[in-house]
């Protein structure tokens, strides 16, 4: 009789276990990003099974406009975009809230202008090619407010990259504002060069060429602990990626089916931030980026930025909390150049609530290898 029941409560446990909406049953969660890898870590958690009761699904979406759409149905639950990018969502009532920054240009973005510009002084009259409402444009806009020149006083073509670079070359542009490896081919143009980078402009300081991971809000408040495991396994890959980078480097460039050289290039000009960089950005501990630089990174220029005096009230250039302002500037440079009409408050579209519950289960601790990835770039 010991045995017969013994038999039968093994039964149950096996079908709870599989059954569809068992106890154990992982939760299917969507996320997209594009071909970019800073954004690919999720490939890392996918190929080391690190994220607990999660059945993880990456997809591949170039267009902002389909993630939006995607996101505010049940196709996605999460994606990977840039924080101005994010701004402009949250305006147009799109149902996103960014949880973490993951990534920072270092050195990745670019502005090559012409024979006969010498400095931003240079930039009035002139023509620059960028993406419309994404990076490179805030980058330009940023540029010309902390310089005093009006948005007005340049010409903007709306390209993508590839064509941004293609009529720089042509000579139909004065200034490309774009990012490797399409700002390379820009500099066939013969006399051309390379202004300035997100690294020697300090962009990293107040986070304005950002990454972020944003989810569904309705999907976060109902499903709190999937969405901080998912969060966990992703500082989980990230850190694995530092201390394995050449395994890490295949795995990605599998996942986006680069070549390998493709991934070292891109990681060269980027930061890949840790929790605790992370609880610094919203300035709910940690260390933002600029106060805890990566081991081995090759040094910005000594110079002050001047972000902060320009842009931030005065206030130092680097500073913890720096992501919820730097979120709010995005909003109000959009609308004086015409982007938005209206924008969203930093409070409405950022939680630091999963960061924080990371952080208190000593998440950073486990976590907290600080060495830069790109280090094999530059060999």
């Amino acid at each position: 009789m010991k045995k017969l029941y013994n038999f039968c409560l093994f039964v149950m446990m096996f079908v709870i276990t599989v059954q569809p909406g068992g106890v154990f049953a992982n939760e299917k969660v969507n996320i997209a990003i594009i071909s970019f890898s800073p954004y690919a870590p999720w490939y890392i958690v996918k190929e080391k099974g690190l994220a607990k009761g999660v059945d993880l699904e990456v997809q591949i979406i170039e267009d902002i406009t389909a993630k939006n759409a995607a996101i505010s149905g049940t196709e996605l639950q999460c994606m990977m975009n840039t924080l101005d990018s994010l701004v402009v969502a949250a305006a147009a009532d799109v149902p996103v809230t960014v949880v973490a920054i993951p990534a920072m240009s270092y050195g990745l973005d670019e502005m090559v202008v012409s024979e006969g510009i010498a400095s931003v002084s240079d930039f009035p009259g002139k023509s620059y090619g960028a993406d419309y409402a994404f990076l490179n444009h805030m980058w330009m806009l940023l540029t010309l407010k902390k310089a005093g020149i009006a948005y007005e006083q340049l010409s903007h073509s709306i390209l993508l990259p590839q064509d941004s670079a293609a009529a720089f070359v042509s000579g139909a542009l004065d200034i490309d504002v774009n990012y490797i490896p399409f700002s390379k081919q820009s500099l066939d143009r013969p006399g051309s060069r390379v202004l300035k980078t997100s690294r020697s402009d300090k962009t990293w300081e107040r986070g304005l060429i950002s990454e972020s991971i944003a989810c569904n809000t309705q999907w976060l408040s109902e499903n709190p602990e999937t969405a901080k495991e998912l969060l966990r396994a992703w500082f989980e890959a990230v850190d694995w990626w530092k201390e394995n980078p050449e395994e890490g480097n295949e795995i990605i460039a599998a996942g986006l089916d680069w070549p390998v050289s493709d991934v070292r290039l891109t990681q060269n000009g980027a930061v890949m931030l840790n929790l605790y960089q992370n609880l610094g950005a919203f300035g709910v501990g940690g260390a933002p980026l600029c106060a805890s630089m990566p081991e081995n990174i090759d040094p910005a220029p000594p110079e002050p930025s001047g972000w902060g005096k320009e842009l931030f009230g005065g206030a130092p250039d680097c500073a913890a909390g720096y992501i919820r302002e730097t979120w709010d500037l995005f909003g109000k440079v959009y609308i004086e150049a015409g982007v938005m009409n209206s924008r969203a408050d930093s409070g409405a579209g950022m939680d630091s609530s999963l960061l924080e519950a990371l952080g208190e289960e000593g998440i950073g601790d486990r976590y907290a290898s600080n060495k830069w990835i790109g280090r094999l770039g530059a060999e």
